[in-house]
Parts: structure tokens; sequence; C-alpha cells
């Protein structure tokens, strides 16, 4: 059985969780299924995931495409057009490639990039779509067709739809049919991840004399919520507690640990934190600590919560999107609104406080998390759901639409449109560029650094 799975990011700074999410149901399968052949289609340029790919040995092919949600909700129209040739350019390649190696099944991972999605209606091959995040509401994107459009959208043109939670699973439950849609909960190798614990951390997460040490994995960005504990640490220190934050994650802006940093100083809690960057091994930071926070504002899955709770760490999570499914508050560890940074202070008060409450709730997050990763929404339900879904009657787009996915590509072709719509798209982008420089040097230093 052929399947071509379809991956939205590159992975420029490390593999996200849906990758990673990804890659743990293709091995899964693999180990299953003698008869299983898996094929990548990826976006360009290179990044974390094709390595990933290669050091697998798993076929892949690349194409350069955006998606149709996107971080800006009112782009230029050059910006608009200059995109929608790479989409469709790549999506007429990716049907070209289904013609000459025609796949049983076609699975799009995320709502980001739907292109593979069209070719397999133009193809007439069966289609699956893995929902792993809200889009809007966790990483700020924009639905270019508006939200209730795309979930129909993805509705529409697939035999099978999947959500890594009960919880975005009764999301879009507000704008399409959810009653066959699958949950399926990320596999964690939880044997390998105590494994990895034991090595030494990679930084020293803790300074000394702290009451509370707290560690918080993820990117660093306003999404996750990393501030929400700093301004947490400084209602503390009004109380007389000393809490230490370890902060483990790259950063989607090159200068938002400034940022954090910055913030700390100001509430006197500056000497508490720690920021390890990237880490190819958080989980020793993970061991590290006496509690785990997860302070997003909503997460879609929560799969740090989960690896904090395998770690037999007694957890503080926000309310909002999957962590609820996971932690039961009062019992294997604290759930706040991510609106009320005092209620999570009060949450690590109590920990801090109270060491035999941490050691009973950790136990009991330990528990419940191996209950969590041998359930009903496991890779080896989807993996069937999956193979019934090759059978299965595809949607089909009029055989009109392979010239309408060519449209872009004539009109950038025609009358010398196509370098004046670049150029363009080059001014305008040069003005944010600069604008970024002059509101922030050192930041866009390290930017071009980093790159």
């Amino acid at each position: 059985m052929l399947v071509y799975f379809v991956n939205h990011s590159t992975a420029p700074i490390n593999l996200g969780g849906a990758e990673r999410s990804m890659m743990a149901l293709v091995e899964d399968w693999y180990a299953s299924d003698p008869e299983f052949e898996a094929v990548f289609i990826t976006k360009a340029p290179r990044g974390k995931f094709v390595d990933a790919l290669e050091e697998r040995g798993w076929a892949y092919r690349s194409f350069r495409y955006r998606g149709w949600t996107i971080p800006n909700d009112t782009p230029p129209q050059s910006e608009i057009t200059f995109f929608a040739n790479d989409d469709y350019r790549s999506t007429l390649e990716i049907i070209e490639m289904m013609e000459q190696r025609r796949p049983d099944l076609v699975v799009t991972n995320t709502l980001v990039a739907p292109w593979a999605a069209f070719a397999a209606a133009v193809v007439g091959v069966p289609h699956a779509w893995f929902i792993r995040e809200f889009g809007d509401l966790d990483h700020g994107l924009a639905f270019q067709i508006g939200r209730e459009n795309t979930f129909q959208d993805i509705a529409l043109m697939s035999q099978a739809v999947f959500t890594n939670s009960i919880a975005l699973r009764d999301h879009i439950g507000a704008y399409i049919d959810v009653s066959d849609v699958q949950v399926v909960y990320p596999r964690i190798d939880a044997a390998a991840q105590k494994v990895r614990a034991t090595e030494p951390p990679a930084i020293r997460p803790f300074g000394d004399g702290i009451d509370l040490a707290v560690t918080v994995v993820g990117r660093l960005a306003d999404s996750k919520g990393q501030w929400r504990v700093i301004e947490a640490l400084g209602i503390l220190r009004e109380r007389g507690l000393r809490v230490g934050l370890c902060l483990v994650g790259g950063q989607e802006r090159p200068d938002y640990d400034v940022s954090l940093t910055r913030r700390a100083a100001r509430l006197g809690v500056g000497d508490q934190v720690v920021i390890t960057g990237e880490q190819a091994n958080p989980f020793p930071f993970i061991a590290a600590a006496d509690v785990c926070v997860t302070p997003s504002g909503i997460e879609a899955f929560g799969r740090t919560t989960l690896e904090y709770m395998l770690a037999g760490k007694a957890v503080v999570a926000s309310e909002l999107g999957g962590s609820a499914e996971l932690v039961s508050d009062g019992t294997t560890g604290f759930l706040f609104h991510p609106d009320d940074t005092t209620a999570l202070a009060d949450a690590l008060e109590r920990y801090a406080r109270d060491p035999e409450l941490r050691t009973a709730y950790a136990t009991a997050a330990e528990s419940r998390a191996r209950e969590l990763i041998d359930h009903e929404f496991s890779n080896a339900n989807a993996i069937e759901r999956l193979k019934r879904t090759a059978s299965a009657e595809p949607y089909r787009l009029p055989n009109i639409a392979r010239y309408w996915f060519s449209l872009p590509g004539h009109y950038f072709a025609t009358a010398g449109r196509g370098p004046r719509i670049t150029l363009s798209f080059i001014r305008t982008r040069l003005r944010g560029r600069l604008g970024a420089v002059v509101k922030r040097p050192l930041a866009a230093l390290r930017r071009r650094i980093a790159r």
C-alpha cells in the first residue's frame, strides 16, 4: 500500500509536534505492515524535517508552497499573487507526481496546506486529513476564506478526518459534522524519554536558594505563554517565595528572549530565570524540575504536558484546549485560565509550600499519563481507519481544475506581469524589513546571523 504524506513546514529550527506525530504514525505503520510504503511531500527549502526523513531513509519530494492559513489577515495583493503562483504550480507538479506513481491514499498533516488534497481530488485518490491545530487561536494564523469555510472544505475533500484531541474535535464541530471524526493522540515513547532524561542538562537549569524549580518546554512565543510564568514569579516574589524558572526552546523572533529577560528584570526576578535556547534533548531539564508548566493560551493537544506527566512531574496547565483532557485538576495537577496569572501563581505557591502535595500529584500524573499512552486514541486505530479509507470513493474536482491551477503561471508569464508583481512584492517586503531594522536593529542583526 503506497501512501503519500504531506507536510506543511520545513521545520527550520526544530521538529514541531505535528511533524513528530506524523513520523511516529509512519514508524508504527511500517512496524505493523510489510506491504506499507510511505512517500513524503514536503515544503521547500530544506529544513530539519528533510534531515529527519533522510535519517530514516524515507522517500520525499520538496515543493515551494505556502498555505491557505497565513500570518497576515490583510496581505497586499502583490503578496497574494506572488505566492499563488508558487502554490498552484506546486499543485500541478504534485498532480503529475501522483499520475506518474499513483498512491492508494493521500494524507495531509495539519490544516495549513491544502495543495495535495486538491491534487488528490483531481487525480481521484482517497484523501485523509489530520488537523493538529486551531490555526488562529493557537498560532495566530488567518484563514484566507474564513474559519468556517476552511473546515467545511477540509471535510468536503476528505474521506476521513482526524484531530489530536477531543477539544479540537469539539471546536471544529461548530462548523462540520464530527460524528465520524476520529481522535488520535500523539504517540510518545515513554521508555526512550526515560533514558534521555538521565543525561546531564547541557546548561545549569536553576540557581541556588530557590523554593521551587519550574521548567517550561516549548517555542518561545507570546502564544506559548512563557511570559505568564514570569508574571507569576513576580507575584510570588511579593509573597516571599523565590521560584526558579527554566525556559527550554527556540524562538520565532530573534529578540523574544530579550523581551522575556527584560520583563523578568522589571519584576525583580531576573536572576531567577534561565533561558537555555533550543535543546536537542529537553528531558534532563524536565527531570531537574519540581514542577512543569504548560502556560499556552490554548493548545490543540499539549504534547509537553503529557511528557511532563510521563516524567513524573506535578503540572500546572492552561484549562483551554487539549491539556484539560490530560490533567485532572486537583488530582494530577492544577488547571488555570490563561487570563488569570494570579491563579497560576496560587498553584505554584501551593506546590512550593507543600512538597508532599507535589509528590502525590507527581505520582498520580505519571500513572494517568501511562493510561493515556495506551488508549482508544492510538496510532493503531488510526492506521486501521486509514487502510479502510484507501478503498473509499474519493471526492473529485472537475476536469477544468487542472487548468485553473495553471492560471497564475500564465498570468505571471504574460506581458511582463510577473516581474512587476515580483518587484511590488519585494518592495513591500523591503519596507517591512527596513522598518524592523530601524525599530529593533539588534534583533535584525541576530536574525541575519541566525540565517
